[in-house]
């Protein structure tokens, strides 16, 4: 969604909020709207619901366990969560066993195994069992939860379990420990909307936080301030800010660090002026965000500033952190300050020279393609990782310097390093320059079909490197194993065009259809592989057509190279009156390119008068222009002097023998 489209209630004075929620069911209604909630799990009346309950407060790490005993004592979390699903496991087969019915002894096999293995929190194992036996989960439980199921990738679980909560929470005095949901709750549910596909979700926290009187709570402003940056809505976000009646270090931070991707980097300075005036003193992430916003404007002098900012402001041990020097040395970097980040590198402490570091230097080097200090260093390094490696290798390849970059993997495919998406995707890079194909098939054999059919980039990558070398079977096996649902613009794109550069227009344009029906909007690399089929397929009426509705119907606007496409194709299909006419009627200026498919096609067809034309156009394009041999031939076929093109391509093709002496 765009921000600066998005629709949002005045929020941020208390007379407005009357149009928020007034109550938690309505919040929570509001909140389903968006697909969040799930449907009520069937709860089994025979269950000692309390004792499981139990089991799983302790692996969240709470002490209120309903389950007596053991579970019910503060231990250490780790401790607590290991037991709590050793118990879960032994409670869960002796209420199996029990529900088999009949007096029979034997546990039903959910086949639990696998699901539960791919959890990495023992409170989400716990949970993923109360959920399949349909047990309930009480607000201040389900609460606690929310954190780890957005830190395991699964926002959404977050915000159905904050439904619940507010759904499920009883009426508790604000200080008891049961209330729900707190300010803890409330920042998670905000995290978890961050990561939504609209923003609306958070709005409406933002009304509840108003209406039950969180607005005054630093931590649940500090949230909000987070959300809204991450949506780019700044303005909303500084509104919040200037009327938010406490605030600390942590609020100025994140509101520098919200301005810093969307490169409103005075807006950041700006902050950090006001932070400095009300006598907020900064730590460590406000010089990270401060560097990061520096390294994104690539303003050297202002990087000088920062640094001496650091060096004043923050204690020794700060200063010579591992992230202080790192973010140092990469804003050095980024401005291609390299004595700098070299003088910064030198004086940082052992500790501070991770293997991030060293690589951000290697990698630096590599991009000004000072290549003998890059690798000097990358010999130095006392612990290489893939990424270092990968570093060097894309400093290679951007310098077309592609084997070196071959040799380079090859090296550390020697020393034991596997190669991750990253690597593959340089090397292939390295390979189609190359021209090394045996080695990007070794690549495709060791990546394996299961891993490529997952992953679109790396498909894309491949796809597109058997399309330049020919391999256009091997391409359309790589681009049709991976599923419809992880098929992204760029992959189709890899394969449209290189189905049209081997001549293969109707497979082509029957792709390009396939990608409307998935829903994949097309732009302007779609098009010109689509233009490209149709002229190397004489697809005349279908080029046509689908020139007119780049604009009309997908709303992407022709540009040159969709006009050469065209000038192109009705050239060779012989209509030359028309491609002259569509050239004078282009918005712009034809370019050599026009112009020479053009006249290349008055050679074949033998229309002298266009002919002049485009060599004229040629001429003043370029004065030092001059016709190719085959043109040159043609020419004289045009002019009616056989004798004189057999004996100009007799000549042509006489190549004389050299002698090599050894």
């Amino acid at each position: 969604m765009d921000a600066s489209q998005t629709v949002v209630p005045r929020c941020f004075e208390l007379g407005s909020c009357s149009r928020w929620p007034s109550n938690s069911s309505e919040i929570a209604d509001v909140l389903g709207e968006f697909n969040l909630e799930s449907r009520t799990a069937h709860v089994p009346q025979s269950v000692n619901q309390a004792k499981q309950i139990g089991v799983l407060d302790a692996a969240i790490g709470g002490g209120g366990g309903g389950g007596g005993g053991e579970v019910g004592k503060r231990r250490p979390r780790e401790e607590a969560a290991k037991d709590a699903c050793l118990s879960w496991s032994m409670a869960s087969g002796e209420l199996l066993r029990r529900s088999s019915g009949g007096g029979e002894d034997r546990v039903v096999n959910l086949g639990l195994g696998g699901d539960l293995s791919r959890c990495t929190r023992p409170s989400l194992q716990a949970h993923a069992q109360l959920l399949l036996l349909g047990l309930p989960v009480p607000a201040p439980t389900a609460s606690r939860l929310l954190r780890p199921h957005l830190r395991s990738g699964n926002p959404s679980a977050s915000l159905r379990l904050f439904l619940r909560v507010l759904r499920d929470r009883r009426p508790s005095p604000p200080d008891s420990p049961e209330a729900v949901p707190d300010s803890f709750s409330l920042s998670a549910a905000l995290a978890a909307c961050s990561r939504h596909a609209s923003p609306s979700p958070g709005f409406s926290i933002h009304g509840f936080i108003l209406k039950s009187g969180f607005a005054s709570d630093v931590f649940a402003a500090n949230s909000l301030l987070n959300f809204y940056g991450s949506f780019g809505l700044h303005s909303l976000a500084r509104n919040l800010f200037d009327e938010m009646p406490v605030r600390d270090t942590v609020s100025f931070n994140t509101l520098i660090s919200s301005y810093v991707p969307s490169c409103c980097i005075n807006d950041a300075f700006e902050v950090f002026r006001i932070m400095k005036e009300r006598g907020f003193m900064p730590d460590g992430w406000t010089v990270m965000a401060l560097l990061s916003a520096c390294a994104e404007s690539r303003e050297l002098r202002t990087a000088k500033a920062v640094h001496g900012v650091a060096r004043r402001m923050l204690h020794t041990q700060l200063f010579d952190s591992g992230e202080v020097v790192n973010g140092l040395v990469d804003v050095y970097v980024k401005c291609r300050a390299m004595a700098l980040a070299r003088k910064v590198f030198d004086l940082a402490g052992e500790k501070a020279r991770d293997a991030r570091l060293w690589t951000t230097m290697v990698s630096g080097y590599a991009k000004v393609q000072e290549f003998d200090i890059a690798q000097v260093l990358f010999r130095e390094m006392p612990e290489k990782d893939t990424i270092a490696w990968t570093a060097l290798i894309s400093g290679f390849v951007r310098a077309g310097r592609y084997k070196e970059a071959v040799v380079l993997f090859e090296e550390m495919d020697e020393a034991g390093f596997e190669a991750d998406e990253a690597t593959v995707v340089t090397v292939l890079s390295a390979c189609v320059g190359y021209g090394n194909i045996d080695l990007a098939k070794r690549l495709h054999h060791r990546v394996g079909r299961g891993l490529i059919s997952r992953n679109a980039k790396l498909a894309t990558t491949f796809v597109d490197m058997y399309a330049k070398h020919g391999c256009i079977q091997t391409a359309q096996d790589v681009f049709s194993s991976v599923d419809d649902d992880l098929k992204t613009l760029e992959l189709f794109n890899a394969m449209i065009n290189g189905l049209a550069r081997c001549k293969f227009g109707e497979k082509s344009i029957a792709l390009f259809h396939q990608m409307e029906s998935l829903g994949i909007h097309p732009d302007k690399i779609t098009f010109i592989g689509i233009l490209s089929a149709c002229r190397h397929n004489g697809f005349v009426s279908q080029g046509l057509r689908i020139f007119d509705s780049m604009v009309e119907k997908y709303g992407v606007k022709q540009e040159i190279e969709h006009y050469a496409c065209m000038v192109d194709l009705l050239a060779r299909d012989g209509q030359l009156d028309d491609a002259y006419l569509f050239i004078q009627k282009m918005p712009f200026k034809a370019n050599s390119v026009v112009w020479s498919s053009l006249l290349r096609a008055c050679m074949v067809h033998d229309n002298i008068r266009i002919r002049k034309i485009a060599e004229e156009q040629l001429l003043q394009l370029d004065p030092n222009y001059k016709p190719g041999n085959l043109p040159l031939s043609n020419l004289f076929s045009v002019g009616k002097r056989k004798e004189r093109a057999a004996r100009l391509r007799k000549f042509m093709n006489h190549k004389p023998v050299s002698r090599r002496t050894k």
